[in-house]
């Protein structure tokens, strides 16, 4: 063979990253186009695939929340925020969320889950906590403000 191809025939006369570099496309101007436009297309196909995952997912966690008759507000993780709000929520709210927990962990203990026709009604994502989370939050900074 030629002393600048191996054997598989590549042309050792080029160097490899120059071989293996995509080709820059260029505009009518004569401006190169050709990265920007796909690193965009990438971009929207990442956006639109996390777009449809994340709804995938809210789904699915909205269904094992319904299936147990919680709201995803009931299993927060309890931090001082957390704890704050709860113990300004109305009596009867706080109540109604104590009894959705002690059902919950009833119907898991048995390995069940509540009838469809139940599960169905609730909406999963309703929010009975955020006003009271979003006011301690409030409270927190203006405190720290004042300091």
């Amino acid at each position: 063979g030629d002393a600048r191809t191996n054997a598989a025939g590549r042309d050792l006369s080029v160097p490899p990253s120059a071989a293996a570099a995509p080709a820059q496309t260029r505009g009518p101007d004569g401006h190169g186009h050709g990265r920007q436009s796909g690193s965009a297309t990438r971009r929207e196909m990442l956006a639109s695939l996390w777009n449809r995952a994340s709804t995938a997912y809210r789904a699915k966690v909205g269904r094992e929340l319904s299936n147990h008759g919680l709201l995803y507000e009931d299993c927060l993780i309890e931090t001082e925020e957390v704890k704050l709000a709860l113990k300004r929520l109305p009596p009867d709210v706080l109540n109604a969320r104590e009894q959705r927990l002690k059902r919950a962990m009833v119907l898991s203990s048995q390995i069940k889950t509540l009838p469809p026709e139940v599960a169905e009604k609730l909406d999963p994502f309703e929010s009975y906590l955020g006003p009271y989370l979003e006011q301690v939050k409030k409270e927190k900074e203006e405190l720290l403000l004042t300091k």
